[in-house]
């Protein structure tokens, strides 16, 4: 049996009942939360550092349970290197005596910084010898990322919870620092690009926080341990560092080490002491980031060939800024390098708007590098120069960080509703002969996103979309095919593992039979080169998605609990949620409870669930029927639950699960996770917004581009007619169950016919109330390339016109807006002020900005009437009774598309 602490061993002492009382040496004066133990069966490697820093070489040990410490010799190797790097970087040597990783079999936390004992999951720090590049890459970040904290955070520790992001934030941003130093060749700061866009994503929702957070309560604390804490700081330090440079930044963090070490330290410290070491205003800069929620996105019109105003405005990820919400200005550092200039320019944008002198008939890239945490919004034309660029020669100085900023904020901008969805599909084209790993790893997310959101669609649509994304990633795989060669570049290799997955996931007939041969190679004959460990989640995923299943799914359990590499058993449980057929998603759910699942990784076994329809159903219906056995058991872990909240409901993207959310938690008591589930709500809305904004554009888009062949459009057009069909069905059913109700309820005659025009079917109601979400959009047209422009934008409390205004542009409008009004008398007002509109449209901006005003204050509130709605039940007839809801609410999830919708 060992025991581990803080500190060294002192003395070890056998008493007379046998057992071992182990004394530790005196720690150092340090934060209470830093303080562990770990008791256990284990053994150890070991290793040294040069003793350069310490004047004596260090001990490092790598724990693990029995039999599996030598899976750790990649893990150790990365310690001593960061604890000899870290030294030299804040030139102050490694503190304790002793440094010990210790791999944890059963551990919430991926990983915790204990001074002198950092504990891990076993997955985030064993690595068989069949690892693959990117189990490395994500091994090293986390390992690196807690040595970090060795010093900033435990020689340094925060001053109160409020200032977690500083210590978290940093950590994060040193990691990437280390790891592009140790291992230039894995592009790292793309992958920072890539990943960032998830707390783009989280930080453009009215439920997000400011990075510096007050916490006044204990169930705070858990709850800002997200993103914003982790990579939204990291990302303004990566800016301030731009702003400042990277040795500057780093002479003023040694300086801020040396005053504050061995005691407590806060945000406004670091300011200071950066201000005074750089001669700059580092608080009046970095105060604007850290202290308001949010961010900006710039929104740029040409006045002229060489003029360009520039705007900066809140960005919501639903588009619908309020005026009392846009007050905000930050200090945006921009920088953009042009076609006759790739030097990028620094220019500080300080104001609400500024004016700048470029060309504007030739390309041109603002915040180069990615190095600002902003969104750019640029006129289509541009958009257009952009993706052309990416082709040519000129295209080369736009390195992969500049492509992923050009995706993600295009990708973005469709989401909210600033330009059309079939803009992103048009600037797919010109990626086709992208090559670098990170690039068309936030292809293939944006792809997911949006399939996610239209994944309820008919079939055909959804068929549509799966030939997109199998016509991009089948060119790779043509070009790379299966085989690993001998010392391949990671990034290469990465990249095909990536093509196969979309390729196949997109089903592929090849990409599919390939992988069902590799599959019973590796799991019938036991030939672990059948599959290279960077294709198996791939693979394991492809032969579950595209058949029926059992013996795949029998075969990959089996192969769970015969291995015993943590990496592989992850594999195993993550692709389970695959299995597309209702009895397999039931065994996935009922397998992730057994005991045969630790804790940890019950979230892992479900997640994948959410990738069809039947799928999500049957989770949310697991989440309703264990929520109360789930909360009481894992109370006090708020990650748990948030992650459970998230994967249950935050995919969904209709008025009628919006609503099903809400009443399930009416009589919750959801004080310790009303962030999560707010933020997911919103992420739902936002879903709708999109969906019935963008439904036609991207079927059209889909159609003009050969995706939507005669026969799927012949297929679509029965699928409509068979649904409207049912629906008419359904809805004289639920007509005569109401009636029914009423007879038992009241005891009053059953009308034989009346009152069908006055109860709307449930989804003929539903209908009426997504076209109430939707905000409106002009006229657009398309231009040669595929690029659609309209001439006026306009959303609820956001106000621009397009390319010829000076001002913002925030989402479209609809052009079909009549139905957007609940009372005859309101339709009338809106066609008075549509016709007004459109024989108006050349007076001046100020005069077309109010009148665009008052038309979104309406369409805000009728918004806001139709969530109420929602959330009070009023879309549905009130006689129906529960169970007449669930069955037609069944029925009617069979008639949105043909099969399971499996994407």
């Amino acid at each position: 049996m060992t025991c581990l602490s803080n500190m060294s061993v002192e003395s070890t002492t056998i008493l007379e009942d046998g057992m071992q009382e182990v004394s530790f040496l005196k720690t150092p004066i340090m934060a209470t939360y830093l303080l562990a133990w770990t008791i256990g069966d284990l053994d150890y490697i070991e290793a040294y550092t040069s003793g350069e820093f310490n004047g004596e070489q260090i001990p490092c040990r790598l724990y693990a349970p029995v039999g599996l410490a030598d899976h750790g010799k990649y893990s150790l190797d990365l310690a001593v290197q960061s604890v000899e790097y870290f030294s030299r970087l804040f030139n102050i040597p490694y503190p304790l005596p002793k440094l010990d990783l210790v791999a944890v079999p059963d551990f919430s936390p991926g990983a915790m910084e204990n001074w002198g004992l950092i504990t891990f999951r076993l997955y985030a720090l064993l690595l068989d010898e069949y690892g693959g590049n990117d189990r490395k890459r994500e091994i090293a970040a986390t390992v690196i990322h807690e040595i970090s904290h060795q010093w900033f955070g435990n020689l340094v520790t925060m001053d109160w919870w409020s200032d977690l992001w500083l210590f978290e934030g940093f950590a994060t941003y040193l990691a990437y620092i280390v790891v592009d130093d140790l291992f230039p060749d894995w592009d790292i700061w793309s992958e920072f690009v890539k990943r960032i866009q998830e707390v783009l994503k989280h930080d453009a929702l009215r439920t997000s926080h400011p990075v510096e957070v007050g916490v006044t309560n204990p169930s705070d604390i858990t709850q800002i341990f997200d993103e914003v804490s982790y990579m939204k700081g990291a990302s303004v330090l990566r800016m301030l560092s731009a702003w400042l440079g990277q040795d500057q930044l780093l002479k003023g963090v040694r300086k801020f080490m040396l005053k504050y070490m061995w005691g407590n330290a806060n945000t406004e410290d670091l300011w200071e002491t950066l201000a005074e070491e750089c001669k700059v205003d580092v608080p009046g800069f970095m105060r604007k980031w850290t202290r308001q929620t949010g961010y900006p996105v710039l929104s740029i019109t040409e006045l002229d060939e060489s003029t360009i105003l520039i705007r900066q405005n809140l960005f919501l990820s639903t588009g619908d800024v309020r005026d009392d919400e846009d007050t905000l200005i930050w200090p945006v550092p921009l920088s953009v390098a042009t076609a006759d200039n790739v030097t990028p320019r620094n220019i500080m944008l300080d104001s609400k708007e500024m004016i700048l002198k470029l060309d504007t008939t030739k390309w041109y890239k603002f915040n180069m590098g990615q190095m600002g945490f902003y969104r750019v919004a640029y006129p289509p034309k541009s958009l257009r120069l952009l993706g052309q660029t990416l082709g040519s020669k000129d295209g080369q100085m736009l390195d992969a960080a500049n492509r992923i900023g050009l995706l993600t904020d295009a990708a973005a901008l469709v989401a909210s509703g600033h330009t059309p969805t079939s803009n992103f599909l048009t600037l797919l084209k010109y990626f086709e002969d992208e090559d670098n790993y990170m690039v068309w790893a936030e292809i293939s997310y944006r792809l997911q996103e949006l399939f996610s959101v239209w994944l309820e669609q008919p079939a055909p649509i959804t068929k549509a979309l799966l030939g997109v994304q199998r016509r991009l990633f089948m060119k790779i795989v043509k070009r790379l095919g299966w085989v690993y060669p001998d010392n391949e570049d990671p990034t290469t290799a990465n990249l095909r593992a990536l093509a196969i997955r979309y390729a196949g996931r997109a089903g592929d007939p090849d990409i599919v039979a390939e992988a069902r041969q590799r599959f019973w190679d590796f799991m019938g004959n036991r030939n672990p080169s059948a599959i290279h460990p960077d294709l198996r989640f791939p693979v394991f995923e492809i032969v579950l998605r595209t058949t029926t299943g059992v013996e795949e799914y029998e075969a990959i359990v089996d192969y769970y609990r015969e291995t015993y590499v943590p990496g592989e058993k992850l594999v195993a449980l993550s692709v389970l949620g695959y299995g597309h057929s209702t009895e397999l998603i039931q065994n996935t759910l009922a397998f992730a409870l057994s005991p045969e699942v630790r804790s940890q990784d019950i979230l892992t076994v479900i997640a994948t669930l959410r990738s069809s329809v039947r799928g999500r159903t049957e989770l949310w219906n697991f989440m309703q029927r264990h929520w109360d056995t789930l909360h009481e058991r894992h109370c006090d872990d708020i990650r748990f639950l948030d992650y459970f909240i998230l994967i249950s409901i935050g995919s969904f993207s209709s008025i009628d699960w919006y609503r099903k959310v809400q009443e399930f938690f009416a009589s919750k008591d959801t004080s310790n996770y009303e962030r999560i589930l707010a933020t997911c709500l919103e992420g739902v809305r936002m879903h709708i917004m999109w969906l019935e904004r963008d439904r036609e554009d991207v079927e059209q888009w889909l159609r003009v581009n050969g995706y939507l062949t005669a026969e799927l459009d012949e297929e679509l057009s029965r699928h409509r007619g068979q649904l409207e069909h049912e629906q008419q069905l359904l809805q004289q059913e639920l007509l005569h169950q109401q009636q029914l109700q009423q007879q038992r309820q009241h005891r009053i005659p059953c009308p034989v016919n009346g009152g069908i025009d006055n109860v709307n079917g449930r989804h003929s109601a539903l209908s009426h109330e997504l076209s109430l979400a939707a905000t409106g959009r002009s006229r657009s047209s398309s231009s040669a390339d595929g690029f659609s422009s309209s001439e006026t934008y306009y959303t609820a409390g956001s106000i621009s016109s397009a390319t010829s205004s000076c001002s913002s542009s925030p989402p479209r409008a609809y052009q079909d807006e009549s139905c957007l009004h609940l009372h005859q008398q309101e339709q009338h007002s809106h066609q008075h002020h549509h016709h007004h509109h459109h024989h108006h449209h050349q007076q001046e901006r100020k005069h077309q900005a109010q009148q665009v005003q008052r038309h979104h204050q309406r369409h805000k509130s009728q918004f806001e009437m139709t969530m109420q709605n929602v959330t009070e039940r009023k879309i549905l007839p009130a006689a129906a009774t529960a169970d007449t809801s669930r069955t037609l609410e069944g029925k009617m999830e069979l008639l949105r598309v043909s099969g399971d919708g499996d994407l």
